[in-house]
C-alpha cells in the first residue's frame, strides 16, 4: 500500500467512525432535509402562503409622512368637513379652544399611533409603494342642521385604520378599547344595512357593529354609540374572529383588513333613531372610503399574478 493509499483509507475510516458515533444526528438532518423539500412543494403545489403579501392601495390615494390618508373628500353629500377651529374643541368651561387647525383634522399621538402598530419602520419603507398600514380620523358636520342649537346627529367622525402585509390580532375593536378607557354598560349589537350603490360584494345586505357605552364625566353619566365594519380584502364583516381566521389562514395569500367606523358627536338618547342616522351617515361616507380600498377582483388578480 503506498502511502497516498494509507491516507486515503485512514480518512475513510476516521469520517466512518464520526459517523458511527453521530448517527442519529445524521438521521435527524436527512428527516429534516426530507421534511423541508416535501414542505417546499406542498407549499408550491397547493398554494399554502406561509406569509401574508401586502395589499397596495389604488392609484391615486394619498398617504402623508404621518401616516394619514388624505384622500377622503372634504364633502360627503350634506355633510362637510368641520373647517372651524374651536367650532367643536371646548375647555371644561365650554369656552372654544383654538390650536391653529381646523376641528376636523385629528391627529393622533404618538403612543396611540405605537399601540396601533401604524408608522413603523415596515410603513416607512412601504408607504413609497402604496403598501404601508394607515389612518384616517375626520369630523364632519351635517349641512342641513344650523350651527346653533344642540342636535343629536349634527357632528360626525369618521375612521379608517388600514392594516396590510401582517398577521395582526385585531385587538382594537371598540368593545375593548371602550373598556379599558374606563367606559361602562357596554352593549354591542347588530345594526342591518343595505346601500345597493356600493361596489360589490358591499352592495348586499350587511351588518353594522353597534357599540353603546356610557361615559361619566364631572359627575354627569351619558350614553355615546360607536359603528364600525371591517373590509377584508374588500368584504364586509363586522366580526374580528372572522377577520383573524382569514389573516391566519394557511390559503391566503394576499391580504389586508380595515375597521371603517363612525359615530355621532353627542349622546344618544334614542337608539333606534341614532341607528337611523348612522345608516345615512354610512350611505354617504361608505362610497368615499371604500374607494381607497382594493375590492376582491384587486385581490384576486395579486394571487393570479403571484
Amino acid at each position: 500500500m503506498t502511502e497516498a493509499s494509507a491516507e486515503a483509507t485512514a480518512a475513510r475510516e476516521t469520517v466512518l467512525a464520526w459517523c458511527g458515533r453521530n448517527r442519529h444526528f445524521l438521521v435527524a438532518a436527512v428527516l429534516l432535509a426530507a421534511s423541508a423539500a416535501g414542505w417546499s412543494a406542498l407549499v408550491e403545489v397547493v398554494g399554502i402562503a406561509t406569509w401574508k403579501a401586502p395589499v397596495p392601495w389604488p392609484d391615486g390615494v394619498s398617504v402623508d409622512d404621518e401616516f394619514r390618508m388624505t384622500s377622503l373628500p372634504d364633502r360627503l353629500g350634506p355633510f362637510e368637513w368641520v373647517r372651524g377651529d374651536g367650532e367643536l374643541e371646548r375647555d371644561v368651561d365650554g369656552k372654544p379652544v383654538r390650536d391653529g387647525r381646523p376641528d376636523g383634522d385629528v391627529i393622533l399621538r404618538d403612543d396611540l399611533m405605537e399601540s396601533l402598530h401604524i408608522g413603523t419602520v415596515m410603513d416607512k419603507a412601504n408607504r413609497p409603494k402604496r403598501r404601508s398600514n394607515w389612518f384616517l380620523v375626520r369630523r364632519y358636520r351635517d349641512g342641513r342642521r344650523p350651527r346653533s342649537g344642540g342636535s343629536t346627529y349634527k357632528y360626525w367622525s369618521a375612521e379608517a385604520y388600514y392594516y396590510t402585509g401582517g398577521v395582526d390580532p385585531v385587538p382594537h375593536v371598540p368593545e375593548i378599547c371602550l373598556y379599558a378607557g374606563g367606559a361602562r354598560a357596554i352593549r354591542p349589537t347588530e345594526v342591518p344595512v343595505h346601500i345597493p350603490s356600493l361596489p360589490a360584494p358591499w352592495n348586499q345586505p350587511f351588518k353594522l357593529r353597534r357599540v353603546l357605552y356610557e361615559v361619566a364625566r364631572q359627575g354627569i353619566t351619558t350614553q355615546m354609540a360607536q359603528y364600525y365594519v371591517f373590509s377584508l380584502n374588500g368584504r364586509p364583516t363586522n366580526s374580528r374572529y372572522t377577520v383573524r381566521w382569514e389573516l391566519t389562514s394557511p390559503f391566503v395569500r394576499h391580504a389586508y383588513f380595515a375597521k371603517i367606523q363612525f359615530s355621532p358627536i353627542a349622546p344618544v338618547h334614542d337608539p333606534e333613531l341614532t341607528d337611523e342616522a348612522a345608516r345615512e351617515f354610512a350611505r354617504h361616507y361608505l362610497p368615499a372610503v371604500l374607494k381607497v380600498m382594493a375590492m376582491p377582483k384587486d385581490v384576486d388578480a395579486l394571487s393570479t399574478d403571484g
